[in-house]
Protein backbone atom coordinates (compact mmCIF):
# COMPACT_ATOMS: atom_id res chain seq x y z
CA UNK A 1 0.00 0.00 0.00
CA UNK A 2 2.88 2.36 0.76
CA UNK A 3 4.43 1.54 -2.61
CA UNK A 4 1.13 2.10 -4.41
CA UNK A 5 0.57 5.47 -2.72
CA UNK A 6 4.13 6.52 -3.47
CA UNK A 7 3.80 5.53 -7.13
CA UNK A 8 0.50 7.42 -7.39
CA UNK A 9 2.16 10.50 -5.92
CA UNK A 10 5.07 10.25 -8.38
CA UNK A 11 2.63 9.93 -11.28
CA UNK A 12 0.67 13.01 -10.18
CA UNK A 13 3.81 15.07 -9.74
CA UNK A 14 5.17 13.99 -13.13
CA UNK A 15 1.89 14.97 -14.78
CA UNK A 16 1.90 18.30 -12.96
CA UNK A 17 5.44 18.98 -14.13
CA UNK A 18 4.49 18.28 -17.76
CA UNK A 19 1.41 20.54 -17.49
CA UNK A 20 3.46 23.37 -16.05
CA UNK A 21 6.06 23.09 -18.80
CA UNK A 22 3.32 23.14 -21.42
CA UNK A 23 1.66 26.17 -19.80
CA UNK A 24 5.01 28.00 -19.78
CA UNK A 25 5.52 27.28 -23.49
CA UNK A 26 2.01 28.44 -24.36
CA UNK A 27 2.36 31.63 -22.31
CA UNK A 28 5.67 32.35 -24.03
CA UNK A 29 3.98 32.04 -27.45
CA UNK A 30 1.09 34.27 -26.32
CA UNK A 31 3.49 36.92 -25.02
CA UNK A 32 5.48 37.00 -28.26
CA UNK A 33 2.65 36.98 -30.80
CA UNK A 34 -0.37 38.53 -29.04
CA UNK A 35 0.21 41.84 -30.85
CA UNK A 36 0.97 40.22 -34.23
CA UNK A 37 -0.91 38.56 -37.03
CA UNK A 38 -1.35 35.18 -35.34
CA UNK A 39 -4.46 36.14 -33.39
CA UNK A 40 -6.27 32.86 -34.09
CA UNK A 41 -3.25 30.85 -32.93
CA UNK A 42 -2.86 33.07 -29.85
CA UNK A 43 -6.53 32.63 -29.00
CA UNK A 44 -6.24 28.87 -29.41
CA UNK A 45 -3.28 28.78 -27.05
CA UNK A 46 -5.12 30.92 -24.47
CA UNK A 47 -7.94 28.38 -24.44
CA UNK A 48 -5.38 25.61 -24.02
CA UNK A 49 -3.83 27.44 -21.02
CA UNK A 50 -7.29 27.80 -19.47
CA UNK A 51 -7.96 24.09 -19.96
CA UNK A 52 -4.66 23.11 -18.38
CA UNK A 53 -4.94 25.66 -15.58
CA UNK A 54 -8.37 24.40 -14.54
CA UNK A 55 -7.07 20.84 -14.40
CA UNK A 56 -6.03 19.49 -11.01
CA UNK A 57 -2.58 20.91 -10.45
CA UNK A 58 -2.60 20.31 -6.72
CA UNK A 59 0.48 18.61 -5.41
CA UNK A 60 0.08 15.30 -3.66
CA UNK A 61 -1.21 15.80 -0.14
CA UNK A 62 0.57 12.73 1.24
CA UNK A 63 2.49 13.90 4.29
CA UNK A 64 5.66 12.12 5.29
CA UNK A 65 7.50 12.56 8.54
CA UNK A 66 11.26 12.73 8.37
CA UNK A 67 12.82 10.39 10.93
CA UNK A 68 16.59 10.32 11.37
CA UNK A 69 18.22 8.62 14.31
CA UNK A 70 21.71 9.83 15.03
CA UNK A 71 23.90 8.88 17.99
CA UNK A 72 25.60 11.72 19.84
CA UNK A 73 28.55 9.39 20.41
CA UNK A 74 29.14 5.68 19.74
CA UNK A 75 28.83 3.07 22.43
CA UNK A 76 31.53 0.54 23.23
CA UNK A 77 31.85 -2.52 21.00
CA UNK A 78 29.64 -4.51 23.37
CA UNK A 79 26.78 -2.27 24.55
CA UNK A 80 25.01 -5.08 26.39
CA UNK A 81 25.71 -8.56 27.71
CA UNK A 82 23.85 -10.79 30.12
CA UNK A 83 24.11 -14.29 31.51
CA UNK A 84 21.35 -16.58 32.76
CA UNK A 85 18.61 -13.96 32.56
CA UNK A 86 15.38 -15.24 34.09
CA UNK A 87 11.99 -13.72 34.74
CA UNK A 88 8.76 -15.30 35.91
CA UNK A 89 5.29 -14.18 36.92
CA UNK A 90 4.26 -16.55 39.67
CA UNK A 91 4.71 -20.07 38.33
CA UNK A 92 4.85 -18.88 34.72
CA UNK A 93 8.44 -18.67 33.48
CA UNK A 94 8.70 -16.06 30.73
CA UNK A 95 12.48 -15.86 30.35
CA UNK A 96 14.54 -18.85 31.45
CA UNK A 97 18.34 -18.62 31.76
CA UNK A 98 18.84 -16.67 28.54
CA UNK A 99 22.41 -15.58 27.75
CA UNK A 100 23.50 -13.24 24.98
CA UNK A 101 26.12 -10.72 23.92
CA UNK A 102 24.82 -7.75 21.94
CA UNK A 103 27.38 -6.16 19.64
CA UNK A 104 27.40 -2.53 18.54
CA UNK A 105 25.38 -2.17 15.35
CA UNK A 106 23.22 -5.26 15.90
CA UNK A 107 19.60 -4.77 14.86
CA UNK A 108 17.78 -7.46 16.78
CA UNK A 109 14.10 -8.20 16.14
CA UNK A 110 12.17 -10.01 18.87
CA UNK A 111 9.57 -12.28 17.31
CA UNK A 112 6.92 -14.67 18.56
CA UNK A 113 3.24 -14.83 19.40
CA UNK A 114 1.64 -12.24 21.66
CA UNK A 115 2.17 -12.95 25.33
CA UNK A 116 5.37 -14.98 25.00
CA UNK A 117 7.55 -12.39 26.75
CA UNK A 118 8.95 -9.95 24.19
CA UNK A 119 7.86 -6.85 26.13
CA UNK A 120 8.96 -8.49 29.38
CA UNK A 121 12.41 -9.02 27.85
CA UNK A 122 12.81 -5.36 26.88
CA UNK A 123 11.67 -4.22 30.30
CA UNK A 124 14.03 -6.69 31.97
CA UNK A 125 16.93 -5.29 29.98
CA UNK A 126 16.07 -1.81 31.25
CA UNK A 127 16.90 -2.87 34.81
CA UNK A 128 19.80 -0.64 35.91
CA UNK A 129 19.92 0.90 32.44
CA UNK A 130 22.13 4.01 32.25
CA UNK A 131 20.50 7.40 31.85
CA UNK A 132 17.00 6.34 32.83
CA UNK A 133 15.65 8.04 35.97
CA UNK A 134 13.66 5.02 37.14
CA UNK A 135 14.16 1.34 36.51
CA UNK A 136 11.50 0.18 34.09
CA UNK A 137 12.04 -3.51 34.70
CA UNK A 138 13.63 -6.15 36.83
CA UNK A 139 14.95 -9.70 36.62
CA UNK A 140 14.59 -12.65 38.97
CA UNK A 141 18.00 -14.14 38.26
CA UNK A 142 21.09 -13.64 36.13
CA UNK A 143 23.62 -10.88 35.61
CA UNK A 144 23.21 -7.97 33.20
CA UNK A 145 25.81 -5.41 32.19
CA UNK A 146 25.43 -2.34 30.02
CA UNK A 147 28.61 -1.34 28.18
CA UNK A 148 30.80 1.74 27.95
CA UNK A 149 29.21 5.06 26.89
CA UNK A 150 25.78 3.49 26.35
CA UNK A 151 22.82 5.87 26.06
CA UNK A 152 19.34 4.47 25.58
CA UNK A 153 16.28 5.60 23.69
CA UNK A 154 13.17 3.68 24.79
CA UNK A 155 9.82 3.55 23.04
CA UNK A 156 7.28 1.72 25.25
CA UNK A 157 4.37 -0.26 23.90
CA UNK A 158 2.06 1.53 26.32
CA UNK A 159 2.82 5.25 26.42
CA UNK A 160 0.19 5.97 29.08
CA UNK A 161 1.71 8.39 31.57
CA UNK A 162 4.99 8.74 29.67
CA UNK A 163 4.14 12.21 28.39
CA UNK A 164 3.39 14.57 31.26
CA UNK A 165 0.08 16.40 31.09
CA UNK A 166 -0.37 20.12 31.58
CA UNK A 167 2.28 21.09 29.03
CA UNK A 168 2.39 21.85 25.34
CA UNK A 169 4.23 19.51 22.97
CA UNK A 170 7.02 22.11 22.68
CA UNK A 171 7.37 22.48 26.45
CA UNK A 172 7.45 18.73 27.06
CA UNK A 173 10.09 18.12 24.40
CA UNK A 174 12.25 21.04 25.54
CA UNK A 175 12.60 19.47 29.00
CA UNK A 176 14.88 16.78 27.57
CA UNK A 177 17.39 19.31 26.30
CA UNK A 178 16.94 22.74 27.93
CA UNK A 179 19.90 24.05 25.94
CA UNK A 180 18.30 23.26 22.60
CA UNK A 181 17.22 26.33 20.67
CA UNK A 182 13.56 27.07 20.00
CA UNK A 183 14.36 26.68 16.31
CA UNK A 184 15.74 23.17 16.84
CA UNK A 185 12.71 22.09 18.89
CA UNK A 186 10.25 23.42 16.32
CA UNK A 187 12.36 21.90 13.54
CA UNK A 188 12.10 18.45 15.10
CA UNK A 189 8.37 18.85 15.63
CA UNK A 190 8.00 19.98 12.03
CA UNK A 191 9.85 16.86 10.84
CA UNK A 192 7.23 14.80 12.66
CA UNK A 193 4.32 16.76 11.16
CA UNK A 194 3.63 19.11 14.08
CA UNK A 195 3.51 22.11 11.79
CA UNK A 196 2.95 25.69 12.83
CA UNK A 197 0.74 26.04 15.90
CA UNK A 198 0.41 22.26 16.34
CA UNK A 199 3.55 22.35 18.49
CA UNK A 200 1.52 24.32 21.05
CA UNK A 201 -1.06 21.54 21.36
CA UNK A 202 -1.68 20.44 24.99
CA UNK A 203 -0.10 17.07 25.69
CA UNK A 204 -3.34 15.71 27.16
CA UNK A 205 -5.05 16.32 23.80
CA UNK A 206 -2.58 14.30 21.73
CA UNK A 207 -3.91 11.40 19.69
CA UNK A 208 -2.19 8.01 19.67
CA UNK A 209 -0.34 8.85 16.46
CA UNK A 210 0.73 12.26 17.74
CA UNK A 211 1.98 10.70 20.98
CA UNK A 212 4.09 8.23 19.01
CA UNK A 213 5.52 10.99 16.81
CA UNK A 214 6.34 13.13 19.84
CA UNK A 215 8.18 10.20 21.46
CA UNK A 216 10.25 9.87 18.28
CA UNK A 217 11.01 13.60 18.52
CA UNK A 218 12.40 12.99 22.00
CA UNK A 219 14.60 10.12 20.78
CA UNK A 220 15.93 12.21 17.90
CA UNK A 221 16.63 15.11 20.28
CA UNK A 222 18.53 12.96 22.80
CA UNK A 223 20.55 11.11 20.13
CA UNK A 224 21.04 7.77 21.94
CA UNK A 225 23.27 4.99 20.63
CA UNK A 226 20.94 2.12 21.65
CA UNK A 227 17.24 1.96 20.75
CA UNK A 228 14.73 -0.28 22.53
CA UNK A 229 11.49 -0.04 20.56
CA UNK A 230 8.40 -1.95 21.69
CA UNK A 231 5.69 -2.07 18.99
CA UNK A 232 6.46 1.46 17.75
CA UNK A 233 4.14 1.16 14.73
CA UNK A 234 0.88 0.59 16.67
CA UNK A 235 -0.42 4.14 16.12
CA UNK A 236 1.52 5.09 12.99
CA UNK A 237 0.14 5.52 9.48
CA UNK A 238 1.76 3.89 6.46
CA UNK A 239 3.97 6.85 5.61
CA UNK A 240 5.29 7.05 9.17
CA UNK A 241 6.00 3.30 9.25
CA UNK A 242 7.89 3.60 6.00
CA UNK A 243 9.91 6.55 7.36
CA UNK A 244 10.72 4.55 10.51
CA UNK A 245 11.84 1.59 8.40
CA UNK A 246 14.28 3.74 6.42
CA UNK A 247 15.56 5.50 9.55
CA UNK A 248 16.30 2.24 11.36
CA UNK A 249 18.14 0.81 8.37
CA UNK A 250 20.36 3.91 8.21
CA UNK A 251 20.97 4.12 11.97
CA UNK A 252 24.51 3.13 12.96
CA UNK A 253 23.67 2.40 16.61
CA UNK A 254 22.19 -0.75 18.15
CA UNK A 255 18.51 -1.65 17.91
CA UNK A 256 16.27 -4.08 19.80
CA UNK A 257 12.86 -4.05 18.15
CA UNK A 258 9.54 -5.71 18.92
CA UNK A 259 7.18 -5.49 15.95
CA UNK A 260 4.68 -7.47 13.92
CA UNK A 261 5.25 -5.32 10.82
CA UNK A 262 6.51 -7.69 8.14
CA UNK A 263 8.59 -5.09 6.28
CA UNK A 264 10.37 -4.00 9.46
CA UNK A 265 11.08 -7.61 10.39
CA UNK A 266 12.51 -8.42 6.98
CA UNK A 267 14.31 -5.18 6.15
CA UNK A 268 15.58 -3.90 9.51
CA UNK A 269 16.61 -6.98 11.49
CA UNK A 270 20.11 -8.43 11.17
CA UNK A 271 19.56 -10.82 14.09
CA UNK A 272 16.52 -12.54 15.61
CA UNK A 273 15.49 -13.51 19.13
CA UNK A 274 12.76 -16.04 18.48
CA UNK A 275 10.42 -16.73 21.40
CA UNK A 276 8.83 -20.17 21.14
CA UNK A 277 7.72 -22.95 23.47
CA UNK A 278 9.10 -21.26 26.57
CA UNK A 279 12.58 -20.69 25.19
CA UNK A 280 14.41 -18.06 23.18
CA UNK A 281 16.49 -18.93 20.13
CA UNK A 282 19.25 -16.42 19.33
CA UNK A 283 19.52 -16.60 15.54
CA UNK A 284 22.45 -14.63 14.12
CA UNK A 285 20.97 -13.82 10.76
CA UNK A 286 18.02 -12.03 9.20
CA UNK A 287 14.37 -12.82 9.76
CA UNK A 288 14.09 -14.01 6.15
CA UNK A 289 16.98 -16.41 6.68
CA UNK A 290 15.32 -17.75 9.82
CA UNK A 291 11.95 -18.32 8.16
CA UNK A 292 13.63 -19.92 5.13
CA UNK A 293 15.62 -22.22 7.37
CA UNK A 294 12.53 -23.12 9.37
CA UNK A 295 10.52 -23.83 6.21
CA UNK A 296 13.22 -26.16 4.90
CA UNK A 297 13.65 -28.00 8.20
Amino acid sequence: MVLAKTQARMTIEAQNEQREKKIAQLNDFIARFSAGTRSSQVQSRRKEVERLATADLARSNIQRPYIKFKAKRPSGKVPLEFVGLSKAFGEHKVISKFTAVVNRGDRIVLVGRNGVGKTTMLKALLADAPGLPLSSGDVDAGSLKWGHEVSIGYFPQDATGVIEKGLTAVEWLHRFDPEASRQEIHGLLGQMLFSGEEGLKPTEALSGGETARLLFCRIMLEKPNVLLLDEPTNHLDLESINALNVALQKYDGTVLLVTHDQDLLEEVGTRVWHFEDGRIVDFKGSYEELTSQTANA
